[in-house]
C-alpha cells in the first residue's frame, strides 16, 4: 500500500524538476496557464487574466497530462 504511494511522489517530483519555459500546465487547484519564467521553487504562469506566481509542487501531473497531453500528441 506505501509502494504505490512512493512511487506517485517520485515521479510528481521528477515532472515538477523537468518544468521548462513554454511548457502549459495545470495546478491542483485547477489554474491553467503557459509557463513564463521559472527558478528552482517558483514558476510564472500567464493565464488569461494575467501572470501568476506560485511554487513547483502546485504543479499535478495528472491534470496537466490529462488536459495537455493529447494535444502535443497530435502537434508532433
Amino acid at each position: 500500500m506505501i509502494r504505490p504511494q512512493i512511487k506517485k511522489q517520485k515521479t510528481e517530483k521528477k515532472f515538477q524538476e523537468n518544468l521548462k519555459k513554454g511548457n502549459y500546465i495545470v495546478t491542483n487547484s485547477g489554474i491553467h496557464g503557459k509557463i513564463i519564467d521559472i527558478t528552482d521553487t517558483f514558476c510564472v504562469l500567464e493565464t488569461i487574466t494575467g501572470k501568476i506566481k506560485l511554487e513547483k509542487n502546485t504543479v499535478s501531473k495528472e491534470l496537466t497530462q490529462l488536459r495537455y497531453n493529447k494535444n502535443h500528441e497530435e502537434k508532433k
